[in-house]
């Protein structure tokens, strides 16, 4: 299929294409226009998914999202003829939605997602706020309920008080922006007794920092409740970095074998695995050891595979695109 070049704003689908649409466009497309406009024409609709999270969890979202996000994906369901989903776990739980929909997914492709954040030469720059290399952990994430920086808070409280911290000279550093309903979070950040001393938030971070944070530091750590991927996972291990992460979703099925996955609602697990890492580093030396055995996927490879997953042959190149019934 050969790719064409579309000019100006309107674009007008044509035989034997094959149209893309990508996973941060659910809240500004209407996917039924443009399912008939594809079959009036002969052409094809392929959706890209990262995951299916606000259905799964709603409370994490707010709800006219939720609402919204929950119809597209119906509707893509029923519309589209190819979905592309970026890992095992979302192609599980897409399965799982449709069925519950009384409904049979469309053709699937599974295209990773790619990281080129690996063995980068020695970032140029100084540590700030006080930290020193090796002496902080680090925690990349938008600051969102679903993210759990709350375990960590818990747990890093239960470290300061029982003279971890302070015997080590340890800090816990947060990196990235607020994002929605998230004022529990914060208030509870930002009241907590250590604050600001072995407790940080970055919150604006360019993307050279960011790199002489992931390299200077001592091991990163991952507590999400769920992701369909999960990027700062990968990113850490690309940089070499001992990784605690959480089995939620999708992230075992992407650390694999080269970190420590516990379980997001453990609070002793995490307690006792930090504290070993902090107190022993010896402990950790293994998965150090791991992590420099990964290799990263790049965004180069990532988007070479979703177009060939686009423009990929259809079981049945003769059925036009059609609405799937129960």
């Amino acid at each position: 299929v050969p790719l064409r070049t579309v000019a100006g704003n309107k674009y007008e689908p044509a035989p034997g294409d094959h149209l893309l649409l990508m996973n941060n466009d659910w809240s500004h497309t209407d996917i039924g226009v443009i399912s008939r406009a594809c079959r009036s024409a002969g052409a094809r609709l392929i959706v890209l998914l990262n995951d299916i999270i606000p259905i799964q969890f709603p409370d994490w979202y707010k709800r006219h999202d939720v609402t919204r996000f929950t119809d597209y994906v119906a509707l893509a369901i029923r519309l589209a003829d190819r979905f592309i989903l970026t890992s095992k776990r979302v192609t599980a739980d897409m399965e799982e939605h449709a069925a519950g929909l009384g409904l049979h997914l469309p053709d699937l492709k599974l295209v990773p997602l790619g990281c080129d954040s690996a063995r980068r030469s020695k970032a140029d720059g100084r540590l700030s706020d006080g930290l020193e290399t090796g002496r902080y952990i680090l925690f990349v994430s938008t600051i969102e309920p679903r993210k759990n920086h709350s375990l960590l808070m818990d747990v890093w409280r239960r470290l300061v008080q029982d003279g971890t911290v302070a015997h080590s000279g340890m800090k816990l550093v947060f990196v990235g922006r607020s994002g929605w309903m998230v004022d529990g979070v914060l208030e509870k950040l930002h009241s907590h007794p250590d604050y600001g001393q072995s407790l940080i938030h970055l919150d604006n971070v360019d993307d050279g920092t960011l790199s002489l944070l992931y390299q200077d530091s001592a091991f990163c750590v991952y507590p999400s409740l769920y992701e369909g991927y999960g990027l700062p996972p990968v990113e850490a291990l690309a940089y070499g970095k001992a990784l605690i992460a959480s089995t939620g979703g999708a992230i075992p099925e992407v650390v694999g074998p080269f970190g420590l996955c516990l379980d997001p609602l453990d609070v002793e697990g995490w307690e006792k695995a930090m504290r070993e890492w902090i107190a022993s580093p010896e402990v950790r030396t293994c998965y150090e050891a791991k992590a420099g055995e990964f290799v990263a996927r790049s965004w180069e490879l990532a988007g070479r595979e979703t177009l060939e997953a686009t423009l990929a042959p259809f079981p049945d190149e003769v059925a036009p695109a059609r609405e799937r019934a129960p």
